[in-house]
């Protein structure tokens, strides 16, 4: 809660040197945390993440012109970028504010059109660089501050949906819905269990009891869209259609996984089969994460999150090794499991440690980072928050 207002107290005192007046409102969206499901969502499998207490923040104010201004601080030299509410075309910029060109123009196309402008001013707790999603956060912020100050009237999963489809189809990253859903949905103290094909959920308690989870970041720059993450999607849509002419599937997790044996014989490639092997086995993890986190078998989730691991790392080829090393060091320190968190080929990586061990772990991991890469880690101990919501 002090942290909170903190970041209010101070995405205000920016707003007003930017904008020379004070703002209206404040509002919030978390970064996220994927426990387990690792590219099953665009698959029509199952997930199982959680909102962080750390995240985006905005404070807002409207305006009298048919103008967006927006300044963020993680882009300060940017300065203060003026969007054009009567332009007829909207084309990216390769810029943070082409969250906002996209979901303008997919408003447009509902008949939604903004009256009015407003000032807007981003603040951001969130690591740099550690996977927690801070793009779909962005965009879903977004669409919470316009459906409120316009009174759209747009349901939560209609926003959900719009801003996975501003991230699918104008700033070109074949996402899944995933990270806007639980952006969307999250609970303080929850997990969401959602599967990606009927978006049907529930949620998960994730008190954890004397276990911790532990973000650790990679330090390491990417960008899904320069990765190679719409690859994956290609090869695992490939598979699909060569399963399909054996199988009734709609989705590559419709695939049940006493046929995976069989669907792997299918597939003379051996890069489709180490991707079809991935996706069936980490959809079954999720299922038996929720069963380990509901029964308080946190030894069975910690073996889970590092066999999730290392299905990422050898099958679906998604680490990096400056990841797997976090994970070997985490796992020589006594963690009961690890794993690399996000779309892959940077990040953080979670670590499950008991509160029993976590004083004695952070201080022989930081021993170990600083040998293996010459520099101190960077880390957070997370708790499962809310989702994104106006806060003041």
């Amino acid at each position: 809660m002090r942290g909170d207002s903190k970041m209010i107290n101070h995405i205000r005192t920016v707003f007003k040197d930017k904008f020379m007046v004070k703002p209206n409102k404040v509002y919030f969206a978390p970064g996220r945390v994927n426990i387990i499901g690792g590219h099953t969502d665009y698959n029509g499998g199952n997930v199982l993440p959680f909102c962080i207490d750390k995240g985006l923040f905005a404070a807002v104010s409207n305006t009298d012109d048919l103008k967006i201004r927006i300044f963020s601080e993680n882009f300060n030299l940017e300065g203060i970028i003026a969007v054009d509410l009567t332009a007829t075309k909207y084309e990216k910029k390769e810029r943070y504010s082409d969250y906002l060109l996209g979901i303008i123009k997919e408003l447009q196309v509902l008949n939604l059109h903004l009256d009015h402008g407003l000032n807007i001013s981003l603040s951001s707790n969130l690591p740099v660089g550690g996977g927690l999603s801070s793009s779909a956060a962005l965009c879903m912020l977004l669409l919470e501050i316009i459906n409120d100050e316009f009174d759209f009237g747009l349901e939560r999963l209609e926003r959900v949906k719009l801003a996975k489809k501003v991230e699918n189809d104008f700033i070109g990253v074949n996402c899944g819905i995933m990270d806007q859903f639980v952006i969307g949905y999250g609970k303080k103290d929850k997990a969401v269990f959602l599967n990606a094909k009927t978006l049907s959920f529930e949620y998960i308690d994730l008190l954890l009891d004397d276990y911790s989870f532990i973000l650790i970041n990679s330090q390491l720059n990417r960008t899904l869209k320069g990765s190679k993450y719409n690859d994956r999607q290609k090869e695992t849509n490939e598979a699909l259609k060569i399963l399909q002419k054996t199988f009734k599937l709609d989705y590559l997790c419709d695939l049940e996984l006493t046929d995976l044996d069989k669907a792997l014989t299918l597939l003379g490639d051996n890069i489709l089969r180490k991707r079809v092997k991935h996706v069936i086995t980490e959809s079954d993890r999720v299922v038996k994460a929720k069963h380990a986190l509901n029964n308080h078998d946190y030894e069975s989730l910690g073996k889970l999150l590092t066999e999730a691991h290392y299905s990422a790392k050898d099958d679906y080829e998604i680490s990096a090794p400056t990841l797997d090393k976090m994970v070997d060091l985490a796992l020589e320190n006594k963690a009961l499991g690890a794993k690399m968190i996000g779309g892959g080929f940077g990040g953080s990586i979670l670590v499950l440690v008991s509160d029993d061990e976590i004083d004695d772990f952070i201080e022989n991991y930081q021993k170990s980072f600083v040998k293996e890469f010459g520099k101190k880690f960077i880390y957070n101990i997370v708790s499962a928050g809310t989702g994104v919501k106006l806060i003041d």
